[in-house]
């Protein structure tokens, strides 16, 4: 389990929502009723892919999330989206960084250079610590990305691999949620789902949380988003 959740977060290109950031508020309390059953839909469909795997236990964590993410689904009608969703302002939330875009699509890029490159340093620079990830609600300390980085190399041949292989670069958007992060989302491309078998869930659209820290912006958390 911890191998899979890291590789997802490291190679991204390569590897199927839970993400927790630390101190803050889930991310998917900002999405409607519609999209969290979406959601939860597709936690639904990766427990049955563990449980044709024979791995109950992970599939039924997978199953638990969904409810997590909406409680009764699978009892009730997916919830009509509304057309005007209402967003509600907390006056003690300051406004989002306005350098959060730019930094999004700048330490995004970085980060693929280091990945495609098999550069650790570079890779590691864009990486917060921890980092986290579906299913680690305390997130991932860095030594163990780190470590994660050094046996994937080894086993993947990435740099032969170029970003808009895996990732449609021309769908990349970037969105400041109410909690001090931006979330870069890309579409996949589907012929790299099942690239890294160690690797058990990957979306058609990956979000990238991004957050300011006091060393600069970095990558806070990573999953699929509806």
């Amino acid at each position: 389990m911890k191998r899979a959740a890291v590789l997802l977060s490291i190679s991204f290109i390569l590897v199927f929502t839970t993400v927790s950031v630390a101190a803050a508020e889930n991310f998917y309390d900002n999405l409607s009723q519609a999209q969290r059953y979406d959601l939860a839909d597709a936690y639904t469909r990766v427990a049955a892919q563990f449980e044709t795997l024979g791995e109950k236990e992970r599939a039924e964590g997978y199953r638990n999330l969904a409810l997590v993410i909406f409680p009764g689904f699978g009892e009730v009608e997916r919830p009509v989206q509304e057309e005007k969703p209402v967003t509600v302002k907390r006056p003690e939330q300051q406004a989002p960084d306005p350098s959060g875009g730019d930094a999004s699509y700048y330490y995004f890029n970085k980060l693929l250079r280091g990945v495609f490159n098999e550069n650790k340093t570079l890779t590691l620079s864009v990486i917060a610590d921890p980092l986290y990830l579906p299913l680690f609600d305390s997130g991932v300390e860095k030594s163990l990305v780190a470590s994660e980085l050094d046996w994937f190399f080894d086993k993947y041949d990435v740099s032969t691999v170029a970003p808009y292989d895996v990732f449609q670069m021309n769908t990349i958007q970037v969105t400041p949620l109410d909690n001090g992060y931006w979330r870069l989302d890309v579409q996949t491309r589907p012929e790299y789902a099942d690239a890294v078998p160690e690797v058990t869930f990957w979306a058609g659209k990956m979000g990238f949380y991004f957050r300011k820290f006091p060393e600069g912006w970095r990558l806070a958390a990573i999953g699929p988003v509806a």
